[in-house]
């Protein structure tokens, strides 16, 4: 059958709305900067940007910058402690918009395969 089905259609309009959210998500995991600010959060609930700064061998500015990306790609949350943010990890939210997208990009690639139902 050479035309898609209406299934495969509104499955298409979705999974490219879903992967417009995740854009940001992606953005934010690409730079390795931002990935090793990640990999110290898994390993401490909270830190500060002097703490991460002393882990990494970016500026302070620099850390600020990533930091920021990462909160608006909402993979982060911040609490302000006396005159200190701290930041952890929140990605609660940006996981399911992920698994979401790849539950979508599934159910298109199982209902154009030859045979599947």
């Amino acid at each position: 059958m050479e035309s898609e089905s209406p299934d495969t259609t509104q499955l298409e309009t979705k999974v490219h709305k879903q992967l417009r959210e995740c854009s940001p998500i992606f953005l934010a995991l690409a730079d390795p900067i931002r990935q090793d600010i990640i990999m110290m959060l898994t390993k401490h609930d909270s830190l500060n940007v002097a703490q991460i700064v002393e882990r990494s061998p970016m500026s302070r500015s620099a850390i600020s910058h990533h930091l920021k990306i990462l909160k608006q790609a909402h993979l982060l949350s911040s609490v302000k402690v006396g005159t200190e943010i701290f930041y952890s990890l929140d990605i609660e939210g940006p996981v399911l918009l992920l698994k979401s997208f790849l539950e979508t990009t599934e159910r298109i690639i199982d209902l154009k395969t030859p045979g599947a139902e």
